[in-house]
């Protein structure tokens, strides 16, 4: 899917729910990672089951870039996929 075309519209993606430092993500079906921006985690009857997920597509800077400082900081760089006023759709 070519999600890029699709950043400012109302979409609904399919995908594995699951929770990453930055807060829930959507996994797509072709291996895309939305952050879902409203929730931090999904509910343990959610997480790891296939969902459907309704909302505003954005490409935003969601996670800090890496700090080094030494070490290098978990983060990530350039802009990640968002889904805004996200509604859950449970698939059975």
């Amino acid at each position: 899917m070519e999600l890029e075309k699709l950043i400012g519209q109302k979409v609904t993606l399919l995908g594995t729910a699951k929770d990453a430092k930055g807060g829930a993500v959507l996994i797509t079906t072709d291996g895309n990672v939305i952050y879902i921006k409203e929730f931090e985690s999904w509910s343990p009857e959610l997480l790891d089951t296939q969902v459907s997920v309704s909302g505003l597509l954005n490409k935003e800077k969601f996670i800090p870039d890496p700090v080094k400082n030494g070490a290098i900081s978990s983060g990530a760089f350039g802009f990640q996929f968002v889904l805004e006023k996200a509604e859950i759709i449970v698939n059975k």
